[in-house]
């Protein structure tokens, strides 16, 4: 972003990124791609924050060169986003951003040492406009190339829109880099450095901000929700829990040991709440009787269940062979047990009171 533009949007932008990167450290960090996003975003921040805090002591020149090394520095980060999404090995991610890092130090300070092109041409005034548009703006093109493939195909593959909403973010960031890049160059020509931007083009810069911020929100977003429980799969989790609690309570040696190759992430909870209720019906199906009315509803297979775990709960003796008419739950396609699974877990409550009301009928 680039003075003038009018205070409130410069305020605004600049407090909503400045936000959003104080949330994703202190939420997102546990990943080599979230750690380049959070550097990135704080080096565009810092830069943003210092830039206009300079400019407010009269130094607009010195402002634009420190925000112009800031960004080389959020652009490094880019860089090596970009190189994970095109398969760059994520363990040695460190040590390469490192390299990148010591490079655009070095290209930045060069800059700024170099200083910005004054007047309108001259073999001085192209040798550094040269200069900074490479270093800036190099780095932003082949990152755009890199991310924009990247999310192509990543949105063919997503199904979900609210999945694809951060690649077609990222996709506009890319077009901006190269809008902007172009942009530099028309300036170029019209005899204006680095940095210099209409009040048009600087407003444009506070949206494209906040869009920097709408961005990197998304996955924060959707890490605040699954901690909170609020997601799909949380959802998922608290409509499985009735379900589960008495299941496992009928048939305890289905729970599976505490760390068996699961995390504690909500859908590896989830995928672990599936195997044991799955596990548990199976266990299950020798305490449902023979004499019971073949039916393929979901409710009534529900009563039918209720009543064997609770005649496995009081320790009454197995019937023998199950009945091949009841159902049984398949491994193979998770997404369709996890479906069938919730809508058992939906009549479970009302087949669980039915057969304790009868059978605190039958002992009166």
């Amino acid at each position: 972003m680039t003075a003038p533009a009018p205070m409130w949007v410069v305020i605004a932008a600049i407090a909503v990124l400045c936000g959003v990167t104080l949330a994703r450290w202190i939420v997102i960090d546990s990943t080599p791609a979230a750690r380049l996003v959070n550097r990135a975003i704080l080096w565009v921040s810092v830069g943003a924050v210092t830039q206009y805090s300079v400019v407010a002591t009269g130094h607009e020149a010195l402002a634009v060169q420190f925000f112009l090394f800031c960004s080389v520095l959020a652009a490094a980060n880019l860089y090596g986003l970009a190189k994970l999404f095109v398969g760059a090995d994520p363990a040695t991610a460190r040590d390469r951003q490192r390299i990148y890092n010591v490079a655009a130090v070095l290209a930045g300070t060069t800059v700024v040492l170099v200083g910005t092109p004054e007047g309108s041409g001259g073999a001085g005034f192209w040798a550094r406009a040269v200069l900074s548009w490479t270093v800036f703006n190099m780095p932003l093109l082949v990152a755009g190339v890199h991310i924009t493939r990247a999310c192509l195909r990543d949105i063919r593959v997503e199904a979900s829109l609210l999945k694809q909403v951060p690649y077609i973010g990222l996709l506009a960031l890319a077009t901006g880099w190269f809008i902007g890049a172009g942009l530099t160059v028309v300036q170029a020509f019209d005899g204006k450095p680095p940095g210099t931007i209409s009040i048009e083009w600087s407003l444009v810069s506070c949206l494209f901000c906040i869009l920097v911020a709408f961005v990197t929100a998304v996955p924060l977003a959707q890490v605040i929700l699954a901690r909170a429980g609020w997601d799909r799969t949380g959802r998922n989790l608290r409509r499985l829990e009735p379900l589960w609690r008495d299941l496992t309570a009928a048939v305890p040696e289905v729970v599976l040991p505490a760390g068996v190759g699961l995390g504690r992430d909500s859908e590896s909870r989830l995928y672990r709440m599936t195997v044991e209720i799955r596990d548990a019906l199976l266990h299950l199906r020798p305490h449902l009787s023979v004499d019971d009315v073949p039916e393929s509803s979901v409710e009534t297979y529900a009563t039918q269940i209720a009543r064997a775990a609770r005649a496995r709960e009081r320790g009454i003796t197995p019937l023998g062979a199950p009945p091949s008419h009841f159902q049984q739950i398949s491994a193979r396609d998770m997404t369709s047990e996890l479906g069938y699974l919730l809508d058992l877990a939906r009549h479970w409550p009302r087949a669980r009171d039915l057969v304790s009301g009868r059978a605190q009928a039958s002992r009166r």
